[in-house]
């Protein structure tokens, strides 16, 4: 096999690969996002946030299933702070952090992300 041939092979393998995980990355971002709002509809708030955490940190090129997690999120914190309710406020946010941690990146918001999590932490632990 020929250089040319080899270096053909090579980068059809790494677009074959990464369509792949795209593809597996969209399609869990999804099936999170649809999982978060069943859990959401019966008030079952850790399943909630765990689903919303879960698509949030499904990142794949072009998916809108992370921004979807996300704002999930947000709304469950935000939500459970207007009702008075600590204990899901905290784990909401904790949440929140922990997937900006964990999607930290040059081309994402996670510093933005992260703050806003920790602004919640601290004033959920502050009243």
């Amino acid at each position: 096999m020929t250089r040319g041939r080899a270096a053909t092979l090579a980068a059809l393998l790494l677009v074959f690969v990464v369509a792949i995980v795209t593809a597996r990355q969209m399609q869990r971002g999804q099936a999170e996002v649809d999982l978060a709002d069943a859990a959401a509809q019966k008030s079952d708030w850790p399943m909630a946030i765990a689903h919303a955490r879960a698509a949030a940190e499904a990142l794949a090129p072009g998916s809108p299933w992370p921004e979807r997690g996300w704002l999930r999120l947000e709304a469950i914190g935000h939500d459970a702070e207007a009702r008075g309710d600590d204990e899901t406020a905290l784990l909401d946010y904790g949440a929140m952090r922990a997937a900006a941690m964990a999607t930290r990146g040059p081309l994402s918001a996670w510093a933005r992300r992260r703050a806003l999590a920790e602004e919640g932490l601290a004033r959920v632990a502050a009243s």
